[in-house]
This record gives structure tokens, C-alpha cells and sequence, in this order.
């Protein structure tokens, strides 16, 4: 029982701009990353293929689905962290931090961290539903969305998904859950990398 988180590949905005919402495509280096993560899953299980309704998420695990003959089921719960007046701005020269500045409180026009969580709730729950009946789960989504998400799935309080430590997915990474059922609920058992490396953006 499995469930495999992705990252999507890279784009133009990726390390220079708050991207968030922005539906950017993936460039030339997000193209070859995806065939890389291709290759990587090629004997991988996965009966379920659940996105983000972000190009850059279904342009990564469109691929992976078509060669299992399955569709990619999108899920708006999986977007990327909304910064509102503050997407789009250049990381160099407007800095701050989301774990100190808008954890609680949304940024304008936007979300706060506690917003991705709580949205994300009912995406865990179905991520659940599907494990419980032995299916491996692939999930396309964003830097954030899937820190959190992760934090969900390991049963993690809500502060301590935010830390400084743990998953932190680069570009066309994909990290895998292995859950086992005790006193009848699911927890997780085994983790580690499938493709690709940590990093923090």
C-alpha cells in the first residue's frame, strides 16, 4: 500500500518568482525531467493518478498515466499555495518568509499556510479511502501542496509539517509512502525517494 508523491517538473518561474497560482507550462528542462521520472516509475505500481488542475502538474504525470492506460483525475484541493498581490514577485528582491509571516494569516489576496492544509484534508481522506483498498496512488502536485499533504498522510500536527526539516520535493521528484494497517487504521511504515533529490525552495 503506496502512495507516491510528484512534484511537477521544472518551469521558467521555478527559484526566481513566487509562481503559486500562475499556470505556467514546463520548459525545455522540465521537458527531459519528465523523461527521466518516466523511466524512474516505469515498473512502479499505480492504479490511481490524482493532479493538481495546474499545467505544470498534468503535463508531469500525464505520461506516467498514459502508460498505464489511466486517466489523470485532477483535484483542486492539490493547487500550489495562492499568493495572492505577492505572486509573481521576483524571490531576490521581495523576501519573506510563509512559515513566520503568513502561517496563520492569508497573504493579501491569498492563502495562508493553515488555508493549504485545510484544504487539503479532504484530498488525504480520499488518498486514504484508496490505500485502504490496496491501491497504489500517484499524486502530481507542488512544493508546498505536497509538504503538506505529506504531513497529512504521516498523521504530522499541522506546526510540525511546517518545519525547516523533512520532505522537501525538487522539480520531477517523486517520494514514496508505504503505509501498513495497525489496530485498523493505516500508518506510515517506510519512506524514500523513487527519483530525484531533496531541496528547499
Amino acid at each position: 500500500m503506496r502512495v507516491i508523491l510528484i512534484r511537477h517538473a521544472e518551469t521558467d518561474g521555478n527559484k526566481l518568482r513566487y509562481v503559486g497560482r500562475e499556470d505556467l507550462p514546463l520548459n525545455e528542462t522540465g521537458r527531459q525531467q519528465v523523461l527521466g521520472l518516466v523511466e524512474a516509475l516505469r515498473n512502479e505500481r499505480i492504479d490511481t493518478v490524482l493532479a493538481s488542475p495546474l499545467a505544470r502538474a498534468i503535463s508531469t504525470v500525464q505520461p506516467i498515466a498514459e502508460q498505464r492506460n489511466l486517466t489523470v483525475d485532477l483535484r483542486p484541493g492539490l493547487m500550489e499555495v495562492d499568493y495572492g498581490s505577492l505572486q509573481g514577485n521576483l524571490k531576490g528582491e521581495k523576501p519573506f518568509s510563509l512559515r513566520r509571516e503568513y502561517l496563520d494569516i492569508p497573504m493579501p489576496g491569498g492563502e495562508s499556510l493553515r488555508d493549504v492544509w485545510q484544504r487539503l484534508q479532504p484530498v488525504a481522506d480520499e488518498i486514504f479511502e484508496a490505500v485502504l483498498s490496496r491501491k497504489t496512488v500517484a499524486v502530481a502536485g507542488h512544493y508546498w501542496s505536497n509538504r503538506m499533504l505529506a504531513a497529512l498522510l504521516r498523521g504530522v500536527a499541522f506546526k510540525d509539517a511546517i518545519g525547516k526539516g523533512g520532505y522537501k520535493p525538487a522539480n520531477a521528484s517523486a517520494y514514496a509512502l508505504e503505509f501498513s494497517i495497525v489496530d485498523g487504521s493505516l500508518q506510515v511504515r517506510d519512506e524514500a525517494w523513487l527519483h530525484g533529490a531533496p531541496d528547499d525552495e
